[in-house]
C-alpha cells in the first residue's frame, strides 16, 4: 500500500481491514469494512481529528485549535475512497483532508469494547507470583513486556536472579516510568527502627493492606528488591483484593454494597506528617467494574457516620478482613536475594509474617510508582514492536 496520511497521534495503525464501500450524509460517514462490519463517524469527530497541520500540530500530534474554532454547522460535502485505501473528505468550511484507514478502523465504534480483564486468583490458583528471569528481562524487551503484562493482569509479578547492585531498583523502575516519592522518601529500606513511623519498620507480622491509603490517590505500584535475606520467617503474604471483592459481590451482596458505598478515612500516625485520605474500600467505575481498593486496618480512622451506617460499614469491613486473613486467598512465599517483586498497590494486599531479627540479615529496598506509567509503557513497547514489524 502506498504512503498513508499522518494520524493525530504517534500510534502505529496496521491496515488489517480495508474499506469496501463508503456513504455519507451531511453529518456522518459510513464505512463498510472487509470483515463485514460497519462503522459510523460523526462529522465533528472527523473534523476535530483531521491530520492537516492547522487542525493537528504536525510535531506534537495534538489538536492545535479549539473545538469552537470549527463552525457549528460544519457538514460533509464529499467523501471518496481512493485506490490506496485512504478516505478523502471535504468539509463545508473548505477543508480537504485524508484519513488513514487503519486509524479509522482502530478508532471506530463496533459495539462495547472488549476490555482486557484482570486475572483473578486465590491461593490454590496462584501459589507463587508469575516469575521471569531478571537479567533476561532487562536485555530483552519481549521478556520485559511479558513481566509488565503479568503485573497488569495478576497484580503481582517477580523478577529473579538479579545482581546485587546499588541503584538497580531505581534503574528498573524508571524503565517503566517516574518514581513517586512519599513521606518515606524517594527510596526506603525495610529495616528495624528504634522509633518506627510504620509497623513495616519492625520485625513483627503485618496484616494484609495497601500502602498509603492516606493519600488522595494511593500510589499505584510498589517494588521490593531483596538485596539480602537470611532471616527466619518474614514470608510475604499477598492477596488478590479484586478476587475477594468479586466473591463478596456474589455471596455477600449487602456487604459488597457497603464496601463500594460507605466512605472511610485513613490517616498516618507519624510525628512529622499528617496525611488523610478518604474513599470506599472497593472502588468501581460507571459499569460496576472494580478499579481499586483502599484497605488498611491499622491506618483506619473512626468512622464518622450515622449509627446505622456505622453498623453496616463495620460489619462489611470485618467480613472483608475475614477473607483477607483466610489461607484460601493468601499467596505466601519467601523473599530471596536477587528478587524484585512488583505489585499493584491498589489491588494486591500485602502483608508479612514476623521474623527473627537476630537470626540473620534482611535488606529489602522499596520504591513506588503509578499504574498509568505501567499501562503507558506496555502500549509504547507494543507500538515499537509494531513499527519494527512494519519495516
Amino acid at each position: 500500500m502506498s504512503e498513508l496520511p499522518a494520524t493525530p497521534d504517534f500510534n502505529i495503525w496496521p491496515v488489517n481491514e480495508t474499506v469496501q464501500t463508503v456513504s455519507f450524509s451531511e453529518y456522518s460517514m459510513r464505512l463498510t469494512w472487509s470483515d463485514g462490519r460497519i462503522s459510523d463517524h460523526h462529522v465533528l469527530l472527523l473534523r476535530e481529528n483531521s491530520p492537516d497541520p492547522i487542525t493537528t500540530h504536525p510535531k506534537a500530534r495534538e489538536m492545535a485549535i479549539a473545538p469552537t474554532d470549527i463552525v457549528d454547522d460544519v457538514t460533509l460535502t464529499a467523501v471518496e475512497l481512493l485506490e490506496s485505501g485512504v478516505i478523502r473528505v471535504e468539509f463545508s468550511d473548505g477543508l480537504n483532508t485524508a484519513y488513514h484507514p487503519g486509524w479509522l478502523f482502530g478508532t471506530a465504534w463496533f459495539g462495547p469494547d472488549s476490555v482486557e480483564q484482570p486475572i483473578l486468583w486465590n491461593a490454590a490458583e496462584q501459589p507463587e507470583p508469575p516469575t521471569f528471569d531478571g537479567p533476561e528481562a532487562l536485555k530483552n524487551s519481549d521478556v520485559f513486556l511479558e513481566w509488565l503484562e503479568a503485573l497488569r493482569d495478576y497484580g503481582v509479578a517477580r523478577l529473579r536472579n538479579l545482581p546485587q547492585q546499588d541503584g538497580l531498583l531505581e534503574q528498573v523502575v524508571t524503565m517503566i516510568g517516574p518514581v513517586r516519592e512519599s513521606n518515606f522518601g524517594r527510596q526506603y529500606v525495610l529495616e528495624i527502627k528504634d522509633d518506627p513511623d510504620s509497623q513495616a519498620y519492625t520485625s513483627g507480622s503485618l496484616l494484609q493492606h495497601i500502602d498509603l491509603p492516606t493519600r488522595e490517590l494511593p500510589f499505584g505500584l510498589q517494588f521490593l528488591y531483596t538485596r539480602d535475606n537470611t532471616t527466619t520467617g518474614g514470608e510475604g503474604v499477598y492477596v488478590d483484593a479484586y478476587r475477594i471483592a468479586e466473591d463478596m459481590r456474589t455471596n455477600e451482596s449487602d456487604h459488597f454494597y457497603s464496601l463500594t458505598t460507605d466512605v472511610w478515612e485513613y490517616n498516618n500516625r507519624a510525628k512529622t506528617s499528617d496525611y488523610r485520605g478518604q474513599g470506599p474500600v472497593v472502588e468501581t467505575n460507571a459499569e460496576g467494574a472494580i478499579t481499586g481498593v483502599r484497605y488498611n486496618t491499622f491506618l483506619r480512622a473512626p468512622l464518622k457516620a450515622p449509627l446505622d451506617i456505622q453498623a453496616r460499614a463495620y460489619k462489611a469491613y470485618r467480613a472483608f478482613c475475614t477473607r483477607a486473613q483466610s489461607p484460601e486467598y493468601q499467596m505466601k512465599f519467601s523473599y530471596q536475594a536477587g528478587d524484585l517483586l512488583a505489585f499493584d498497590n491498589r489491588r494486591a494486599l500485602h502483608g508479612r509474617a514476623g521474623y527473627d531479627a537476630k537470626g540473620g540479615a534482611r535488606f529489602i529496598e522499596g520504591l513506588y510508582a503509578d499504574r498509568d506509567d505501567l499501562y503507558s509503557r506496555i502500549r509504547t513497547i507494543k507500538r515499537q514492536q509494531r513499527a519494527k514489524n512494519a519495516t
